[in-house]
């Protein structure tokens, strides 16, 4: 370093201005002491922008002298770098010998560690970011400030290292530095030993040697008076341990037992790769074998990878938080899932090897499936957990090989645009665990889409069962006022007075089916269920609805009348308005799906005046028309549902009335009876074919990651 580089006159502060800014070196201003002398605060004048800087007197009666004044001086007015604490200027004057730099706003790092309080409040991720700083700033040091020199500091410590407002690592107090030729593969440096006890490098105390791997030894100890909590030079025990100095524990842990050494402060924090990595790198550090400790700008690389390893798992945290809470929707699009895919994708989640992050979503997702009967919460996920799907299937890579055209881009939903598309999404190259992560998140769509509609078709079928039971009652009683009111209150006291009361009651059951239809369809669309499907959910309860009524006709001839079939087309006439109102975008096919019983219900409705039937049902099979016809014939010849067989019996009992099926209603070719196929599962296929990327382009993530700045991102 030539004395040139730096015009040191330009940097001189006069003593007045030092004694003003001190109070004339006031207690009160007093900030701490050290080998060099008392540290004081103080605010310097306009000239000096106004700056608030940490003033270092020497002592004069202290161990260092005017040497290490000059030393420190010719040191840190070349040192610039975010790590180093910045140079002000210097006053020698009078006798005085002054060194003016930057003011730490949160002190020394060794303050904090020696404070229960103030320790317990700086997190793990904050200790690695703080062992980072420090390590590029010795990393610049040791790498070389110009072509022939490198700065060994020779007093490593946690006192040394400050902490600005933001915690940002600063080293200071260079007067024990020594400078160095960078060209030499190993830099030894013969001197009297210097530097504080418990950090000094055993090789270096022993031998008078000093090298950069010094500076290693003595940062390594740092890193775990980092990890345990503990000063090195103020003994403590660990758990039952005897109370001992840091380093005696950290040689006994160093093959096992090694978690002793973690702060139980931070013990619930620490990610046991974060842990693992850090742990390692320090022990190298500590070596008693210089030749095993490693690099600066190694230490700086493993540092920034356990820091890595722990932001994903801070950052998982706060996602999780986050969207476990109901935040809503943002252009008819789910906030947390579209939130959720910009994390994974920045964070690089979908092309990791390993993390945690989608076992932890699907635990999420799992709770909902728990909590089946509660349809808003259930459709509220199942639009986020679809919507996630669709987006994290449009990122995985196609096939280079065969890219897809621009027609079948926009026949699987794509933009027409390249760049459009990215936008929106990014294409990655999906490893394993995405796949598996994809597979568990189809099952968790799946699940929900089908407990969802298995809750509506409960729903519905109750209704219905109630509907077929009316059905048959008023066939079996077309004329309840023809039994004598002698036999009445007889018939009543054995027969659910229900059967005899049916004016307008049946036609509650069709209001309650729709009611719940509609009540269904608002929770989906408030909570913007993809259109396909509810398009799907509606179809298949529709299709349970036709097979249950329809089946109803075919097992119980009593229910085989011209009433009956007009009664049913009054409910189904309901069910049609419903879809009308509901229109093609959420109802679909589902009046399609009742066509077996539409039809049905019309021949039974025409055939009492026209016995030869002109009509054609392309639906129904011939042989299911023959049964419906077989069954209208034989109520017609029934005779033994009248007035006088109720007199005769005083002990009627008639549980086919209740159940709904009629004694004779069993049909040895069960072939004619419809199949229920209304509980297939959910084809995701279907929803990655219906939804577009370009749909997505205004969605918003969640504000309440916007507190944490790992998440700038997301608002950029």
């Amino acid at each position: 370093m030539s004395s040139s580089q730096v015009n040191l006159q330009s940097c001189l502060i006069p003593l007045e201005e030092i004694i003003r800014a001190t109070k004339d070196f006031s207690r009160e201003e007093l900030i701490g002491r050290g080998g060099f002398g008392m540290v004081y605060k103080g605010q310097l004048s306009e000239l000096w922008q106004n700056r608030t800087v940490a003033i270092k007197r020497l002592d004069h009666a202290g161990y260092q002298g005017e040497s290490e004044f000059i030393n420190e001086l010719q040191m840190v007015s070349r040192l610039h770098h975010e790590n180093i604490i910045s140079f002000v200027g210097y006053c020698n004057d009078d006798n005085e010998m002054i060194i003016v730099h930057d003011y730490a706003t949160n002190g020394s790092l060794d303050y904090h560690l020696q404070d229960p309080d103030k320790r317990r409040g700086i997190k793990w991720t904050q200790r690695l970011r703080i062992c980072l700083g420090a390590a590029r700033g010795l990393d610049y040091l040791h790498s070389g400030l110009e072509e022939h020199s490198r700065v060994i500091h020779r007093d490593v410590k946690s006192a040394n290292i400050l902490l600005d407002e933001n915690f940002v690592a600063k080293i200071c107090d260079f007067g024990l530095s020594k400078v160095g030729p960078t060209n030499l593969p190993n830099t030894q440096l013969y001197t009297k030993v210097a530097g504080t006890t418990f950090y000094l490098d055993p090789r270096y105390r022993e031998s008078g040697i000093l090298t950069k791997e010094s500076d290693v030894y003595s940062f390594g100890v740092v890193m775990f008076e980092m990890l345990s909590g503990m000063l090195v030079y103020l003994p403590r025990s660990i758990e039952d341990e005897n109370a001992e100095s840091l380093m005696n524990f950290v040689r006994r842990y160093e093959q096992n037992d090694e978690n002793k050494l973690i702060d139980n402060d931070i013990r619930d924090q620490i990610d046991t790769g974060s842990f693992n990595t850090f742990k390692e790198i320090a022990y190298r550090c500590v070596s008693f074998n210089f030749k095993d400790r490693p690099m600066m700008g190694t230490i700086v690389e493993k540092i920034e990878e356990a820091l890595n390893i722990q932001e994903n798992v801070d950052n998982v945290d706060a996602l999780i938080e986050c969207v476990r809470k109901d935040i809503g929707f943002s252009h008819g699009k789910p906030v947390a899932a579209f939130t959720i895919y910009k994390c994974l994708i920045h964070l690089k989640y979908l092309e990791a090897e390993r993390t945690s992050v989608f076992d932890r979503l699907i635990h999420i997702f799992n709770s909902a499936i728990e909590d089946e009967y509660n349809t808003t919460h259930m459709a509220y996920w199942l639009s986020n957990t679809s919507t996630l799907l669709f987006l994290i299937q449009k990122s995985l890579k196609f096939d280079s090989a065969s890219p897809p055209t621009s027609q079948l881009r926009r026949a699987m939903g794509f933009p027409s645009s390249v760049s459009d598309l990215n936008e929106v999404v990014q294409q990655v190259e999906a490893k394993q665990l995405t796949l598996h992560f994809k597979r568990q998140l189809t099952e968790c769509v799946e699940k929900m889409y089908g407990m969802i509609r298995d809750n509506l078709k409960n729903k519905v079928g109750l209704l219905l069962a109630l509907c077929i039971q009316a059905n048959f009652i008023q066939a079996s009683f077309v004329q309840p006022t023809s039994v004598p009111s002698s036999l009445q209150e007889s018939v009543k006291f054995k027969v659910p007075q229900r059967l005899f009361i049916l004016g307008g009651f049946e036609r509650n059951h069709w209001h309650g089916i729709v009611g719940h239809l509609t009540t269904f369809l608002n929770t989906l669309k408030e909570n913007y269920v993809p259109p396909t499907i509810v398009k799907k959910i509606f179809a298949q309860t529709f299709s349970y609805i036709n097979v249950q009524l329809f089946n109803s006709l075919l097992l119980n001839r009593d229910c085989c009348t011209s009433n009956n079939g007009k009664y049913v087309k009054a409910g189904l006439a309901k069910l049609e308005l419903w879809c009308l109102q509901a229109k093609e975008k959420y109802a679909g096919s589902a009046w399609d799906k009742l066509k077996h019983i539409r039809e049905a219900s019309d021949l039974l409705a025409v055939y009492e005046n026209n016995p030869v039937l002109i009509f054609i049902y392309p639906t129904l099979s011939k042989e299911q028309v023959n049964r419906i016809q077989i069954h209208i014939c034989d109520m017609r010849l029934e005779t033994r549902l009248n007035a006088e067989i109720l007199a005769l019996s005083s002990h009627l009992h008639l549980p086919h009335l209740v159940s709904g099926e009629a004694e004779d209603s069993y049909i040895e070719d069960i072939s004619v009876l419809l199949e229920d196929n209304s509980s297939k599962r959910f084809c995701v296929d279907d929803l990655f074919a219906s939804l577009q990327v370009k749909d997505f382009a205004n969605i918003k993530p969640a504000g309440e990651l916007a507190k944490y700045k790992s998440f700038d991102f997301l608002y950029k």
